[in-house]
């Protein structure tokens, strides 16, 4: 059986752009997350919504890494900046990655092949949004504070700041899997960012309802929603290309 591309993203508007354009064959569920089966730009793929954090993400490819035989591993989504060159909507090529862990030590850097970072390099610059390359640490909660975001990035000299990816990292390179990151902005290092830790379900994806009933509630956040929802569509679909133009580039 010919090895898949195992493409994960923690919510569904991450991965919406690849799951419109992919040849769905079946689907299931491995610990809580959504899995698809199939093929995209005539290649076989995994695609997984994990949920938010770490625990979910790595149980997730834990799951399919029992089952199936993998020839890359590719972790997408959103994360939020701490260098002032990025715009809302750039993508992020990690070439390093950290994980920052629970009691407070300072980050543990993951040493993971950059094969895949040095392909990705290779992908055409777009007119739609620029591409760098650089450092990205993987935290347990949401940063949303301007200020906050700004010191992570001082202090550890990061680009930007996820929650799933470094422990992606960390079991692609325990197996020799090749792996690629690929994160857009979606809040920049002086945007304040709404803390959506409290709208999320037990499945790690946001919950409609909880964010509905927060807008109704706060009013004065209806702007800053639809302008979130808009950076999302744009981020996935800048996403999407990019990753399109790096498949070509893997013949």
């Amino acid at each position: 059986m010919e090895s898949s591309i195992c493409i994960l993203g923690a919510v569904k508007e991450e991965i919406a752009g690849i799951k419109g354009r992919m040849k769905i064959d079946h689907r299931s569920k491995l610990a809580g997350a959504d899995v698809y089966y199939g093929t995209w730009e005539r290649r076989p793929i995994i695609l997984i919504r994990t949920g938010i954090g770490k625990i979910r993400a790595g149980g997730a490819l834990a799951m399919v890494l029992e089952k199936y035989s993998l020839s890359a591993v590719i972790s997408i989504g959103y994360a939020g900046g701490t260098h002032p060159d990025f715009q809302s909507g750039d993508l992020l090529v990690a070439r390093q990655f950290l994980n920052f862990p629970k009691d407070g030590a300072p980050p543990m850097k993951i040493e993971v092949p950059t094969c895949m970072a040095k392909l990705a390099e290779k992908v055409p610059p777009s007119k739609k949004y620029s591409t760098y390359t650089g450092s990205l640490l993987t935290i347990d909660q949401v940063v949303n504070k301007p200020e906050d975001k700004r010191a992570i990035g001082e202090d550890y000299g990061v680009n930007a700041i996820d929650m799933e990816t470094s422990v992606l990292a960390h079991m692609a390179a325990a197996r020799n899997i090749p792996f690629l990151s690929v994160r857009s902005i979606s809040d920049t290092v002086d945007e304040e960012l709404i803390d959506v830790s409290s709208f999320m379900k037990k499945d790690g994806n946001i919950s409609t309802l909880k964010a509905s009933w927060y807008v109704l509630t706060h009013p004065g956040s209806i702007p800053t929603f639809i302008s979130l929802q808009e950076i999302a569509r744009r981020g996935t679909k800048n996403i999407t290309e990019f990753l399109i133009a790096f498949l070509k580039l893997m013949d």
